[in-house]
């Protein structure tokens, strides 16, 4: 009497077009068995790819026959693609069940395999669905590679989108939940102070999922910056494309950011130098040997004090808080120029007017050389068609102008990118400097660090109580006037007419010293806290 093992298998999308239902499979083989008195050892339902023969349920089947050499002398199944989709691995897997002594079969495609005229068939029956395969695979990448060049996501939303449909019910992607907190990593680094694990741990904390090294990635991807990539296939080349989804970021700060990864851009202080209590580390020189000023804490009456001490050794040292405080007195002298900021606003806005028509004309430049590279590429095709040029040849000048025109695109969208919220910036800066103390304490220490070296023309000298400062910069001493009451009233017996030319140069925090003979630069003036030489 004949015996059989039953295996049953079907895919998901099979069973949504063929009908290949576990069901059916079952009760045909049934049936076939009763009718060819044929008893039934084991049933074996799989739900898996017939690519391989990776598959947990016929592994758990072959081992079962393997144990058991004797329990069977068939293994049937509907049709050969049930078996197997890929002819090489099949044939391999028919000498295997034949050394076991048992004859695989498909009862809806039988073969008498001892007749040599039937392995022409069931070469037919092996290569057919793995044919299909590799044409629904062709078909799917085809298809991929289409929607990728077109600009648009074929997968799964990266981190920071979510997949929805658009009004035409097709899919879309839209920024998600993650959206805000990649925007400010990317601005985070863009600063240049602080390091890719530190960004990492600050996202985190606002519940962005990455671990170390996709926080990496995700500050390395284009895609984010609104640029579709493209993967090489056969003879074409990896490329990046413009994509149809909401960029995060935009072109300018993502290139900024890989300066930064790259290294062409100097960074802030390093972590282990950067201390809340040393804000001014880095704008410090020695008054003795002209060195840096570099800061550490020491222990002492159960906590920590913080020094800047000289960093070539000498004894030069000082309290960083006192020193601190003083710097933050010295602020409070920088006074806004009302005047010279609204002047300073209306420069920078008609600037603004006037470099539009700049803009506009380079924008155009640039899209009259991209329309240019676009009709080079058309020609080229037009002579492979006619046979004038070589398909190689072809890529060869489509690919060079195709990199050309992502340039020139990039260009512009840095262009469009450049004075954008001008006008915002501006206010925003005409407002710290109308309240530039009250911003300075209660800043962070990066953008103190930021602050410091954007006033500063060179770096400060600290002498007992006292700053012998260097000269602001010029930016700035020409839009504010130091010196006087912080308050903003005027001393008793002052003059009327007290506004300071904005022509004349400023000293920064000292005044110009009246003698021409005497070196600026070697004698200063010390000013005590109260402003008095």
């Amino acid at each position: 009497m004949k015996k059989a093992y039953l295996y049953i298998r079907v895919s998901t999308d099979e069973q949504a077009e063929k009908g290949y239902s576990l069901r059916h499979q079952e009760e045909r083989l049934r049936h076939y068995c009763q009718l060819n008195s044929i008893e039934v050892v084991a049933l074996f339902t799989e739900d898996h790819s017939a690519k391989t023969f990776e598959r947990p349920a016929f592994k758990q089947m072959l081992a079962q026959m393997k144990k058991n050499r004797a329990s069977a002398n068939l293994l049937l199944f509907l049709k050969w693609d049930r078996f197997s989709r890929n002819a090489g691995d099949a044939y391999g897997m028919i000498s295997q069940l034949n050394r076991l002594g048992i004859e695989p079969q498909g009862i809806e495609q039988p073969l008498d395999l001892s007749v040599p005229e039937n392995k022409m068939m069931l070469a037919f029956y092996l290569a057919a669905p793995e044919v299909e395969n590799d044409r629904r695979s062709l078909n799917t990448i085809a298809g991929m590679r289409k929607a990728l060049k077109e600009g648009r996501h074929a997968n799964l939303a990266p981190r920071g989108y979510k997949n929805v449909r658009d009004e035409n019910n097709m899919p879309s992607i839209v920024p998600g939940k993650d959206a805000d907190t990649i925007k400010w990593a990317f601005a985070e680094m863009a600063t240049g102070t602080a390091t890719v694990m530190e960004v990492w741990k600050q996202a985190k904390a606002k519940g962005l999922k990455v671990g170390k090294s996709q926080m990496f990635n995700l500050l390395r991807n284009r895609f984010y910056a609104g640029y579709i990539y493209v993967p090489a296939y056969k003879d074409e080349p990896a490329t990046y494309v413009e994509g149809k989804h909401e960029p995060l970021v935009s072109s300018y700060l993502f290139n900024e950011v890989q300066d930064i990864l790259d290294g062409r851009k100097r960074k802030g202080p390093a972590k282990n130098m950067a201390r809340e209590q040393l804000p001014l580390r880095g704008f410090l020189t020695c008054r003795k040997c002209g060195s840096n000023i570099s800061g550490s804490a020491s222990k002492g009456n159960g906590g920590k004090y913080y020094y800047y001490h000289c960093s070539r050794g000498c004894d030069e040292r000082f309290k960083a808080d006192e020193a601190n405080g003083i710097f933050i007195s010295e602020l409070e002298k920088i006074r806004a120029n009302e005047q010279s900021i609204n002047l300073f606003e209306a420069v920078i806005k008609d600037y603004a007017k006037q470099s539009n028509r700049q803009k506009m004309d380079s924008t155009k430049s640039m899209q009259d050389e991209i329309e240019k590279h676009n009709t080079r590429i058309g020609k080229a095709q037009q002579m492979m068609v006619d046979g004038d040029l070589s398909a190689a040849e072809y890529r060869e000048i489509k690919y060079r102008y195709e990199a050309e025109i992502q340039k020139l695109e990039a260009k512009q969208a840095e262009i469009k990118q450049v004075d954008a919220n001008l006008t915002e910036y501006v206010s925003n800066t005409a407002q710290l400097l109308r309240n530039l103390p009250q911003y300075y304490a209660g800043a962070a220490l990066p953008v103190k660090q930021k602050l410091i070296g954007s006033l500063l023309a060179e770096k400060l000298v600290f002498e007992k109580t006292a700053f012998r400062t260097i000269n602001l910069n010029e930016v700035v001493s020409l839009i504010c006037r130091t010196g006087g009451r912080s308050d903003g009233t005027k001393k008793k017996g002052s003059t009327k007419n007290v506004e300071p030319s904005n022509v004349v140069p400023r000293t920064g925090f000292e005044p110009a010293h009246p003698c021409e003979r005497c070196d600026l630069n070697t004698v200063r003036l010390p000013i005590s806290p109260s402003g008095h030489l």
